[in-house]
């Protein structure tokens, strides 16, 4: 792919946007294929959101990415276990989305009542967006805009952040959900090999969720005992004007780290200036916005007992809801995380064919 000579900064910002495209960086160190996830981990099977009403949300991103209703049903809160869920009477409700990379799991904790909207700060702690990629040609973000996405990046249009032909911007939803959309040239897709080819099927597709950390060095260190090896990028304390305009704060430094998980991207966000606080509170499913990273394992005691082993902290018992045999815990900064196994929810419930970053080629 031709692209022009960057400076050693832009280099670092191009090897943090290769995090998430799966392009090399000129002059960045050079990554091997996606690591194995230690023990039966899968991959990342849904991302968990808590959301205000869920007709609304399937509405909203419904037209504007592929967002396909998988099932719905209502659920006693009580089958949830009290560390996570707040609400211990009466019915949530719980739908199950399938998007192209991954699940994403909406739960409405009163279904009879509409909550108001939630902005978590962009600085963090906590998990702040997810990240759809759209090509340029067909750019989402105008899609987005189209359909009543509020902005929060600056100008009226996506940001381009170092010349290397990805563009960002951030906006929130009607909960006051916040996304990132990104927009990839044909080079960038093409650069991609088999998993460009791949998701070029599709309109758009979710590459991450952000966790923005009070205290990087101690996530990553976290998450590497998790997945049983380290990040794919890591893009050291950065200023530049960019962030800026994607964020809409003024002065932005920022550290970055990324891991590939099978079929997503885990990524770690500290905002040196102004500073991110660092996480202390037990995060719960009950308010409204990002609620829990949670992973697929075809053997959650083999699972259970490793991360026994490396120290992660259970957030209750393990439980079975629609097929699955189901555990939280907590990451360093209290954010939710669990592990599953199909018990019998059937085949089509899994992650097995969107596990795409197995294919991305060496560089």
């Amino acid at each position: 792919m031709m692209r022009p000579v960057l400076t050693a900064l832009a280099c670092g910002l191009l090897a943090s946007c290769a995090a998430t495209t799966g392009t090399a960086a000129p002059g960045a160190a050079a990554a091997a294929t996606v690591p194995v996830i230690a023990g039966p981990i899968k991959g990342v099977h849904h991302i968990g959101i808590t959301v205000s009403d869920i007709d609304d949300t399937l509405a909203f991103y419904s037209r504007s990415v592929p967002y396909e209703l998988v099932e719905r049903r209502m659920v006693d809160a009580s089958v949830f276990p009290s560390e996570v869920l707040g609400k211990r009477r009466g019915k949530i409700e719980v739908a199950l989305v399938r998007t192209p990379t991954v699940f994403l799991q909406l739960i409405d904790i009163d279904p009879a009542a509409k909550a108001a909207p939630v902005r978590r700060p962009v600085i963090g702690p906590g998990y702040t967006h997810i990240c759809f990629q759209s090509p340029s040609t067909a750019p989402k973000y105008d899609v987005f805009k189209a359909n009543g996405l509020a902005m929060l990046s600056r100008g009226d249009g996506p940001v381009d952040l170092g010349g290397y032909g990805v563009t960002y911007a951030y906006g929130f939803d009607p909960d006051g959900i916040m996304i990132e959309m990104e927009q990839l040239t044909p080079e960038v897709i093409a650069a991609h090999g088999e998993l460009g080819t791949k998701r070029m099927r599709f309109p758009a597709w979710a590459t991450h969720i952000g966790n923005v950390t009070g205290d990087k060095e101690q996530m990553v260190a976290f998450y590497a005992k998790i997945l049983g090896h380290g990040p794919r990028r890591e893009l050291p304390p950065t200023r530049r004007q960019t962030f800026d305009e994607i964020a809409d704060i003024d002065g932005i430094v920022a550290a970055a780290s990324w891991f590939d998980v099978g079929n997503f991207e885990l990524e770690f966000w500290q905002y040196v200036e102004p500073r991110t606080p660092k996480g202390t509170a037990a995060q719960m499913i009950d308010a409204i916005g990002y609620n829990a990273i949670v992973f697929e394992t075809d053997d959650l005691a083999a699972t259970l007992e490793r991360l026994e082993r490396v120290g992660v902290r259970f957030a209750g018992k393990t439980f079975e809801r629609d097929g699955w045999r189901v555990r939280y815990a907590r990451d360093p900064e209290g954010n939710l995380i669990a592990f599953q196994q199909n018990i019998g929810a059937g085949a089509a419930r899994s992650i097995d064919d969107m596990l795409w970053l197995k294919d991305r080629a060496p560089q």
